[in-house]
């Protein structure tokens, strides 16, 4: 993509999912890429693919909630490409289970992961962004919109950081900032997440009868980073659920009440010895899952985008 080329970009969540995914993208997109997260396992894989495009990778292992790191891997970041142009933020965690079965302790991480940690990265890296120029792209969710029930905390950490996002963003504008924000909020991706969840039930959740490509979602990031669009839903199901809940309440909480049964009779074990709350899980694996799907109304659209650029 000529617009983004030899920009350099920092993905957070960069071990697996749609993080992992985007590390490629922005890489055949002809951008440079700085690749975040807690373990070195996934990131070396991700670094694989991106030179693998004949584009520069940089590991640097952080905690988006340890703010020093961060602070740490942005300077590293700047240091060995020069500048940074794109920050864009993957990271996020989860806890499985009904609220007061989830312990306390997991449910503030998963904020402090998702929410928190997002923060963490924008202070650090926005000083940058002014500099260059640059821009600010967001995985965040349909559940920053609408409930998510038996994940309740993500949700809540995904309403916090589309309203600090959003915020933000009209404060740049007010200031007359070149820096701009973009947000993706896609419904179920099929990603690793599914298997390593923290649970507080002892089993999985079941999975959804069909999820989101994370490479899909995953070009979206990248034309979100050279055509910035404050908010975009990824996907007809994801829009559907948006209107259903926000015009016709009872029957969105009637489909979402069906969606906390559905997810909680999961039989699958929770593995004990995996905790991708607190451990590092990240194997550098995109997918994980063989049912997978394209947007059907992106792929409408795309004609339509077509003509627009020409």
């Amino acid at each position: 993509m000529e617009a983004l080329q030899g920009k350099s970009v920092l993905i957070t969540g960069a071990s697996s999912g749609v993080g992992f995914a985007a590390a490629e993208a922005f890489a055949k997109a002809g951008c440079d890429v700085a690749l975040m997260a807690r373990g070195r396992e996934g990131l070396q894989k991700a670094a694989k693919r991106v030179r693998a495009h004949g584009r520069r990778a940089l590991v640097t292992p952080a905690d988006v909630t340890d703010r020093k790191a961060v602070q740490g891997a942005v300077d590293h970041v700047v240091r060995d490409f020069g500048s940074l142009d794109i920050l864009v933020l993957c990271a996020a965690g989860t806890v499985f289970g009904p609220f007061l079965e989830v312990d306390p302790d997991d449910f503030d991480r998963v904020t402090e992961t998702t929410y928190t940690g997002a923060v963490n990265c924008v202070r650090s890296a926005l000083p940058e962004l002014e500099r260059s120029a640059g821009t600010i792209v967001a995985v965040g969710s349909l559940m920053s919109k609408v409930p998510l029930p038996t994940f309740s905390s993500y949700a809540a950490a995904k309403h916090a950081e589309r309203g600090f996002l959003n915020s933000l963003a009209v404060e740049l504008k007010a200031s007359r900032s070149p820096v701009t924000i973009s947000q993706i909020h896609p419904g179920a991706i099929n990603t690793p997440v599914w298997d390593n969840t923290k649970s507080a039930t002892g089993f999985l959740p079941r999975r959804p009868p069909e999820n989101y490509s994370p490479h899909a979602v995953a070009q979206v990031l990248v034309e979100r980073a050279a055509d910035p669009r404050p908010e975009s839903m990824f996907g007809g199901e994801a829009r559907a659920i948006e209107w259903l809940f926000n015009n016709m309440r009872p029957a969105g909480e009637l489909l979402l009440s069906v969606v906390h049964h559905y997810y909680l009779s999961g039989r699958r074990p929770a593995v004990s010895d995996v905790n991708a709350l607190w451990d590092s899980v990240g194997k550098g694996v995109a997918a994980n899952g063989s049912f997978q799907r394209p947007s059907l109304t992106r792929l409408a659209g795309a004609p339509l985008r077509a003509l627009s650029r020409n």
